[in-house]
């Protein structure tokens, strides 16, 4: 389902999610169907946000083609396609935050930093 095109990257996706928190500062705004995405991807963090009543800081999300090359991303990443986020959570390790979201339908990868959750269409686990 499209979602109409935010106005700015100010706008909320979700009660606790903004377009902002997707895109790195210097992005330019991405097509239509990644923002379709991001909505996707954003309301099914909501509900993780809401489960766990903690705030999810998104440390990486959509990237461009030269970003993802820059950090060493996989040429057919996820969050190429604003599918995939890399968060944290304050005072819950992400092995903690595996083990909550056991029931997770799409990919997550457990890092010693971070946790990796994306919205493919199986389930896939890995650490990095």
């Amino acid at each position: 389902m499209e979602q109409t095109m935010p106005e700015s990257r100010d706008a909320k996706l979700t009660p606790h999610f903004k377009l902002s928190e997707f895109l790195q500062a210097g992005d330019p705004m991405p097509p239509p169907w990644v923002l379709d995405n991001f909505y996707r991807l954003a309301n099914r963090l909501q509900v993780v946000r809401d489960l766990i009543r903690r705030p999810l800081k998104i440390t990486s999300a959509y990237r461009t083609p030269s970003h993802n090359a820059d950090v060493g991303g996989h040429k057919k990443s996820l969050h190429l396609s604003g599918m995939a986020v890399d968060v944290v959570v304050s005072g819950l390790p992400p092995k903690e935050l595996q083990l909550i979201l056991v029931n997770w339908t799409g990919g997550m990868g457990l890092y010693e930093t971070h946790t990796h959750l994306d919205i493919r269409p199986y389930r896939a686990r890995w650490r990095g």
